[in-house]
């Protein structure tokens, strides 16, 4: 009963891996087309812009920002006192 048991079990691994190994190769698959299509487009623009005789020049795109709220300033939070008996029980 336990070989079946074991047997059942790691079956049920190879196919979480595989589940995870097809959604993760689904996720490249989406961004590589993504690329195609950002590519062919920025290649027609590219065309248009020489046909005009204007320059067109690739600019990079910056990793967005981390959001800073506004009218809040980190080290002026309000600080939250923690009782003694808590600070205790972690560092005892």
């Amino acid at each position: 009963m336990t070989c079946f048991i074991f047997l059942a079990h790691e079956a049920a691994i190879h196919r979480a891996k595989l589940r995870v190994e097809l959604s993760q190769s689904k996720v490249e698959q989406q961004q590589y087309l993504r690329n195609v299509e950002l590519a062919r487009v920025l290649d027609k623009r590219m065309a248009q812009k020489k046909e005009k005789g204007e320059e067109f020049e690739l600019k990079s795109n910056p990793q967005p920002k981390k959001r800073i709220r506004e009218g809040v300033d980190e080290d002026k939070r309000p600080r939250i006192p923690m009782p003694e008996s808590v600070l205790q029980n972690i560092f005892a």
